[in-house]
């Protein structure tokens, strides 16, 4: 991509000056002797150093490779002045970006060209994100979160209903589960599944196309930043011509599912949600908020982050389960000891059950949704057992790899619910929470995230089973364990199983808790 983009730029006043400052780079570079060293790397070229190393696909896998190769738990590859400094054990993750000076993002060139550059999770320490944490602080605190539990407990039965009715279509209900909890709570929206919305059309172009630009390797653009000046309209520019289509969908998100909230307050018809909290804790008496820009833009990336944080974890629940039915069977005699047959799981009941917990943390473990953790930067030099990390440096955790980490998670490819279990038959303090980030860069919104994903999980096997789809002559359909999208946040790729009440008497209870739900709403 970066050689065609470049044999396709014309020798001009752009070119040139780019070409000598590249060059320029790259000469000091290599003329300065580092003391103490960069982390181990692949051997760097002339020029470009690592630039054609830096993995396009599954760089997870790739990185982990290099890691093994080099010996190394920690690698460093150096492209055009940029460093890059991938870690693979937890406790180097932690031990660095617990640091307030690992706590920064870098700048990221093809957030700026598409109109996110102020997601939360993008920005870089300081004011701005500052801002954006106490907004989060107030209003996705853990003692905050039981009070959307209801709605979260309603939109669980919805999906319990679509999946009785259509269970082949579970991806496509699972993604319609995340977008009405996330609308629900966030902006007070009743999402009607099966009916398209203007609000959830451009959350998810919004998202998807971000969870793909920003995969690390996945354009050029980020580690040459001076290509994010060629227009769209440009040879080869397909990225920037996406990026542009992205910028014009971000402005509109900002804004109109905020503003829809404001107006229903102004009528009296909003139900309590995020936005509400915020415009009520901050909004003058016109209705209108200091900074309102600021407040959108954290509002706005608490849903954009959600939905497809939760799609993907609920889907990669089903899949462990079609593959693992011992585990189901497992915790579904948890579920009937505890809870019974009569009603179903609450979050009440969530202490009384560690090996739905254990569950829980496995799904989180065994196919992590954000392979490669979220980029770090450094604001200092630092030197890290020897090694030395420049300031301003792209810091990524390999989560991957820490989860295939056998010293701490022997088997780790299994689906093992009994690793999070000490001698005695208590849960161990491995509460997978690097699932959700490191240091203060840690998602805000991790506590509505675990709430439903647990409910998810334990609501799920309380009425189905879950197993592989079989053939018209009766044989099982494998599924393929390692099929998984390449995107920033992986998802099992189209998968086939089977998803069957457990019993009449669950499918009878299924019903009735959907219709009770869809009435329950309309009436709210």
């Amino acid at each position: 991509m970066l050689q065609d983009t470049l044999s396709a730029l014309p020798l001009s006043a752009f070119a040139i000056p780019s070409f000598v400052i590249l060059l320029s780079s790259a000469f000091l570079l290599r003329a300065k002797r580092q003391d103490p060293p960069y982390p181990p790397g692949p051997p760097s070229k002339f020029l470009i150093g690592n630039a054609l190393d830096i993995p396009f696909k599954k760089p997870w896998l790739r990185y982990w490779e290099m890691s093994k190769q080099l010996n190394s738990d920690t690698i460093h590859l150096g492209a055009l002045n940029t460093h890059f400094v991938v870690l693979h054990k937890m406790e180097d993750a932690v031990a660095l970006m617990e640091q307030g000076s690992y706590s920064s993002r870098p700048f990221i060139p093809i957030a700026d060209i598409s109109g996110l550059e102020h997601i939360t999770a993008l920005l870089p320490y300081g004011n701005m994100w500052r801002k954006h944490r106490k907004i989060f602080q107030e209003v996705l605190k853990k003692d905050v979160i039981p009070s959307y539990h209801n709605v979260q407990t309603q939109k669980m039965h919805i999906f319990l209903g679509e999946l009785l009715h259509d269970p082949e279509e579970f991806a496509e209900h699972c993604e319609t589960l995340a977008i009405a909890v996330s609308m629900a709570m966030t902006f007070a929206y009743d999402v009607i599944p099966g009916k398209t919305n203007s609000f959830v059309e451009l959350s998810q172009t919004a998202g998807k196309t971000l969870a793909k630009l920003a995969l690390p390797g996945y354009t050029m653009i980020n580690v040459v930043p001076v290509l994010r000046h060629i227009p769209p309209w440009f040879p080869f520019a397909s990225t920037q011509k996406i990026a542009a289509d992205l910028k014009k969908t971000a402005k509109v998100y900002w804004s109109e599912p905020f503003d829809y909230v404001r107006k229903s307050m102004a009528a009296g018809t909003s139900n309590e949600c995020l936005v509400t909290n915020v415009l009520q804790r901050y909004g003058k008496n016109d209705g209108s908020l200091d900074d309102e820009e600021t407040v959108k833009e954290a509002i706005g990336t608490i849903y954009l982050a959600g939905v497809e944080t939760l799609e993907c974890a609920q889907k990669i629940f089903i899949l462990a389960m079609a593959l693992n039915t011992q585990v189901q069977k497992k915790a579904q005699e948890e579920l009937d000891h505890f809870v019974g047959n009569d009603r179903f799981p609450t979050f009440e009941d969530r202490p009384s059950m560690p090996y739905i917990e254990a569950v829980y943390r496995e799904v989180l473990r065994w196919r992590p949704v954000f392979p490669v953790g979220l980029v770090h930067s450094t604001v200092s030099d630092d030197v890290y057992k020897g090694m030395y990390i420049p300031k301003g440096a792209y810091v990524m955790p390999n989560v991957w790899a820490m989860t295939r980490d056998e010293s701490v998670y022997p088997d780790p490819n299994a689906f093992k619910p009994e690793r999070f279990f000490k001698d005695d038959g208590t849960l161990n303090d491995d509460t997978v929470d690097y699932a959700f980030g490191f240091g203060r860069r840690v998602c805000p919104g991790r506590h509505m995230a675990d709430a439903m994903i647990w409910l998810m999980i334990a609501t799920v096997l309380s009425v189905f089973n879950i197993s592989k789809a079989k053939d018209e002559n009766g044989n099982e359909i494998d599924i393929d364990v390692g099929a998984f999208t390449d995107a920033f946040i992986s998802h099992p790729l189209p998968f086939k199983c089977s998803i069957v009440p457990r019993s009449q008497e669950a499918e009878t209870s299924i019903r009735n808790a959907a219709k009770s739900a869809q009435q329950s709403l309309k009436m709210s």
